[in-house]
């Protein structure tokens, strides 16, 4: 989701009106967090899971990430399955299995986009559980990983890694409402790993994270090709677009960084923002000059391929990233990870 602007500064009078309420949310999330630590959670299965998630709302760059980390898991032998709670999706019957041709109005968008990158077996419920079990009886992978749900304490986990978008961090670092953060800045001591999504934009962040520096990492999106939304095999090399002026789209947590990435590649970018999660139909691609390029993220593309499958005219094309992360930081995971598969592996293979 976008954020309000007084979220990103503590002196804001809407950030101290709201400060009582930040304050019950943070005591709050304590309170569950607690109550997680001293009961034990029922396990849906025998297989390690790995939580991905984060302590602020909005995007942080999870989806790229999950990639990233699914395709290292299976470059070791690996098979990897994934749940969510699948966001926005309508689906009146849950689990739902996920593939590429699933309809991201009923499982969610980012499920689709997963299973169109990765082809492993993905499961969403609002129940994480309930998805952990199908997948279990349906794929038996070695490795879950938990696409959010770092506050869904009905799920038992093995690992917790953190996002951070490293352009907002964690804003004024205080609780909803008055701030973004879900809880208290405090849980970043017992999750295992934090992931820092680009670089370093502020000295403020990088003090808050200086003393988890055992515990940070970085990942990176590089931009490797332009796709066509009606068709992505139908692909323009990265710099298709210099120095062209070209209209952009952004539906996702931080638009401005993807419009930063398209300047960065020498593109002159009009930009319009839409709510994270939108669903796009006809009537938003309207006021777009169809003579003119129209840029998107990949997340968005996989929302808007009918639309351009029955709009030939509008010239829709999409920005593939390659996520590129720490060779240490899996490293890091492995070890902690492998003493908990059903079949150990002795040691990480050469293609790390």
């Amino acid at each position: 989701m976008s954020w309000p602007s007084f979220w990103m500064h503590k002196t804001g009078m809407w950030a101290r009106v709201l400060q009582p309420l930040g304050r019950l949310v943070c005591a709050e999330a304590r309170r569950r967090l607690q109550r997680f630590r001293s009961q034990a959670s029922v396990r849906a299965t025998s297989a390690p899971v790995i939580v991905v998630g984060n302590v602020v709302v909005g995007g942080s760059g999870k989806t790229p990430f999950i990639v990233w980390l699914a395709n290292q898991l299976q470059n070791q032998g690996l098979s990897v399955g994934i749940v969510s709670r699948g966001y926005g999706g309508k689906s009146k019957h849950w689990p739902q299995v996920v593939t590429a041709d699933s309809e991201p109005a009923l499982v969610g968008d980012e499920p689709v986009l997963l299973a169109k990158q990765l082809g492993c077996g993905i499961v969403v419920s609002p129940k994480r559980n309930e998805a952990i079990a199908r997948l279990e009886a349906q794929f038996q992978p070695d490795v879950i990983i938990s696409d959010d749900g770092l506050q869904h304490y009905a799920m038992a986990r093995d690992l917790e890694i953190v996002m951070v978008d490293a352009q907002r961090g964690f804003g004024n670092e205080r609780c909803l409402p008055a701030g973004p953060l879900r809880e208290p800045l405090e849980r970043l001591e017992s999750v295992d790993c934090i992931v820092l999504n680009g670089e370093l934009a502020s000295s403020a962040l990088q003090q808050t994270l200086s003393v988890y520096d055992d515990k940070c990492f970085t990942m990176r999106l590089v931009p490797a090709c332009f796709c066509r939304v009606a068709d992505p095999l139908e692909k323009r090399p990265i710099d298709a677009f210099s120095g062209q002026s070209v209209q952009a789209l952004a539906g996702i947590g931080n638009p401005q960084r993807f419009y930063e990435t398209l300047e960065g590649l020498n593109i002159e970018v009009d930009g319009c923002d839409f709510p994270d999660h939108h669903r796009y139909t006809n009537a938003d691609f309207a006021e777009f000059d169809p003579q003119k390029p129209l840029l998107m993220t990949e997340k968005d593309a996989v929302k808007c391929r009918q639309i351009a499958q029955h709009q030939p005219d509008l010239n829709l094309w999409y920005l593939q990233v390659t996520p590129e992360a720490d060779a240490l930081l899996f490293a890091r995971l492995y070890q902690r990870l492998q003493p908990l598969l059903r079949s150990p592996r002795n040691s990480l293979s050469q293609n790390i």
